[in-house]
């Protein structure tokens, strides 16, 4: 029982690792098809450029909401609403260590902290609810790509791309 929460923090940041790689792979096939519209003959003026465009900044904008979405380790926001039976207090005392130095904060985590110091240190009680603004985002985020793809897809079987 001691090992499964930090188990599920280290699921949690193998996540995040694999989010940012899959969005990288993203951002770079947009700049390949950019780049594959932009050079080809007699297709300069096309408004499927501008989609790419807003596409691969949108991608990016999603970089920031994917950082504030796993900027604090889940367990240690849950310390928040669960206090002392958080399970974080079940974790050894160089696990929070590693948890803590995930939250960001320069302050060192004293041997026995309590719940009440760790939410006045994270300002936990001032922070937007990022991981529900998270949820939605990605459900948005994925709604806006299908839809362009399916877009860009269409457009490319109509016309090949050219004008």
């Amino acid at each position: 029982m001691n090992r499964d929460p930090f188990l599920l923090f280290l699921k949690e940041q193998k996540l995040y690792k694999n989010l940012t790689s899959v969005s990288k792979l993203i951002s770079i096939s947009f700049l390949v098809i950019y780049l594959y519209l932009l050079f080809s003959s007699r297709y300069t003026a096309s408004p499927l450029i501008v989609v790419i465009n807003y596409l691969a900044i949108f991608t990016g904008f999603s970089g920031l909401i994917r950082f504030k979405y796993f900027e604090i380790p889940s367990i240690l926001l849950s310390v928040s609403e669960m206090g002392l039976d958080s399970p974080f207090y079940q974790l050894k005392p160089e696990e929070k260590k590693h948890v803590w130095r995930k939250s960001g904060k320069e302050v060192e985590l004293p041997l026995n902290p309590s719940p009440d110091w760790i939410v006045s240190t994270l300002q936990l009680n001032d922070r937007f609810p990022w991981k529900r603004i998270g949820k939605f985002y990605l459900g948005f985020y994925l709604t806006v790509i299908c839809i362009s793809l399916y877009y860009l897809t269409s457009v490319y079987l109509e016309t090949g791309f050219q004008n």
